[in-house]
């Protein structure tokens, strides 16, 4: 498999299932503001909670080949793996298909992802190990404490006003290389100081141009 970024914000997502696992996907995909439809003969209190919270819909009734036709990803999360498995064969040749209980049988998985500010780092064994998944998980969460979180939106307006300078791409270069230095990470002083100096050149560079 071939892992991919994608933006799922106001995108169709149909999660075949009304308990824990389908709640479970759904929290996901909470942050990505996507329109989210629930579908299950029966739904848990967990699903009907988050579905009146965050707006998405729920249908009471077995699943259909007709309520994937729109959705942009389609989650398999009954607790048939019949269905999931008809359903996964069905679907995956013209949709993105997360089956939960045999991940071979789609053609999406969700990795265990961690999320710091700008800096979003996923893993995944591909099925072959969810504990092993769970564990490089805490490893990570670890290695990239919440000190991440400023840091990396730091680095996102330095760049910006870097890319605003009249200067060659080696310079603007260099200037993106020095603030990768772990003391950046950890010195919001240092990220200040930085982020000033760069708007005064900025505007002393407009200025000259007037």
């Amino acid at each position: 498999m071939q892992p991919l970024v994608i933006d799922l914000s106001n995108k169709a997502i149909v999660i075949a299932g009304g308990g824990r696992i389908a709640a479970r996907k759904a929290k996901v995909l909470l942050e990505q503001r996507a329109n989210i439809t629930f579908i299950a003969p029966a739904f848990s209190n967990e699903v009907l909670e988050l579905a009146q919270q965050n707006h998405f819909q729920c249908i009471e009734r077995e699943i259909e080949l007709a309520d994937f036709e729109d959705a942009f990803l389609c989650i398999l999360a009954t607790n048939n793996r019949a269905i999931n498995k008809q359903f996964g064969e069905i679907l995956t040749p013209q949709k993105l298909v997360c089956v939960v209980d045999e991940l071979t049988d789609g053609n999406t998985l969700f990795p265990a992802t961690v999320t710091r500010g700008h800096l979003q780092v996923a893993v995944t064994s591909n099925g072959s190990s969810p504990k092993l998944t769970r564990a490089l998980k805490q490893q990570l969460s670890k290695q990239f404490d919440e000190s991440w979180t400023e840091y990396t939106t730091f680095l996102a307006e330095y760049r910006q006003l870097v890319k605003k300078l009249p200067i060659s791409e080696i310079e603007k270069n260099d200037y993106l290389q020095e603030v990768l230095a772990d003391e950046f990470r950890v010195n919001n002083r240092q990220q200040r100081e930085s982020l000033k100096a760069l708007h005064i050149a900025a505007v002393r560079s407009t200025e000259g141009k007037i």
